[in-house]
Parts: C-alpha cells; structure tokens; sequence
C-alpha cells in the first residue's frame, strides 16, 4: 500500500487476504474478552495474523500510525482515517503528490497517463476541483525527456488542447512508433 493513491486496491487486497484465510471477522470486529478459552486464544491467533498481514501490505512510512495498536480493527480504522477520509491532510497530501508528479525513465505512456489520473481521481474524490488544462500542464511538465520534442510543440501553441485531446495525441504517437 502506498498510501492514498492505492487505498481501495490495497483494502481489497488485505480483505481478501483475511477472507481467505477465514480471518477476516476476527480481525475487523472488536471482541470483549471472552470467556472460552478456546475461542479466546483463536480470536488472539488471528489477531496476530491478521496484524502480520496488514503490516505487510503497507509502506514503511505508513508502519508508525498503526504499529501500536492493539488490535486489527483500530489498525483499520486507522488507515482508512488516512486514506478514505475528505481530510485537509488526504488532500494537501494527494496535491503534494501531484506536483511532484514525475514519468519514470524508460515508463511507457500508459501506465504514466493512468497514475496521473488515479492522482486526479482522489482529488475529486476529496472534495478539489482541478481544472482540465492545470491537468494537460501537469502532464506536459512531467515528461521524460524522449517526450520533450512532442510536448514542446503543444506548449508552443496559443491555447492548450483538452486532456482526452493530448491523451489521444499520446497514444496516437505511441502507436505510430515515435
């Protein structure tokens, strides 16, 4: 889990991966402590599980917010306040990473298009409005430098092409082979 840009993919993930191992309400309900020992010591075991499983799906930035809880379902809540919240933070967070939004040397186009639209997608979703060409500039100025050529002669014209118009361009060049 990285973090906000991949909470819902992340959260299906660990959910199914206590669902499958039959944990999955043990870990996301709190349980008053029980009387049957048996039931007891099942339910610790699967909070230790279920605890190992979460941790191993998160970043190491993100280990120190839930490391100390007590079980997985202040874990959880945990997380989803950082990630699924409307949050001042979620947003100033999500526009941080938009502005330090870079192409990977050697990425293709596709994948570069899509983390971008994530990004803009979870800003949305938090309440910000983006404005389409802010979105186009964005793009343009976060290219590697074998795209330099192609976005220079966008930000050459008077106006900005639309968003869906500039990724038309991008997999229109793609596909040639430039």
């Amino acid at each position: 889990m990285d973090g906000a840009s991949n909470f819902v993919i992340s959260k299906a993930r660990i959910l199914a991966i206590l669902d499958k191992h039959r944990i999955k309400d043990y870990a996301l309900r709190t349980i008053v402590v029980l009387v049957d020992l048996d039931v007891n010591e099942k339910y610790e075991e699967a909070q230790a599980k279920a605890k190992c499983m979460i941790l191993d799906e998160v970043k190491d930035h993100v280990i120190p917010h839930i490391a100390k809880k007590n079980t997985t379902r202040e874990m959880w809540q945990t997380l989803t306040t950082l990630y699924q919240g409307s949050s001042v933070q979620r947003k100033m967070l999500l526009e941080n990473q938009l502005r330090s939004y870079q192409m990977q040397k050697g990425e293709e186009i596709d994948p570069f298009l899509l983390r971008l639209q994530g990004i803009r997608d979870q800003l949305i979703s938090v309440g910000s409005s983006l404005d389409p060409k802010f979105m186009v500039r964005t793009a343009l100025n976060a290219v590697y430098e074998e795209w330099e050529t192609f976005f220079q002669s966008i930000l050459g014209r008077a106006t900005l092409p639309s968003c869906g118009r500039t990724c038309g361009q991008l997999f229109d060049r793609k596909s040639s082979g430039e």
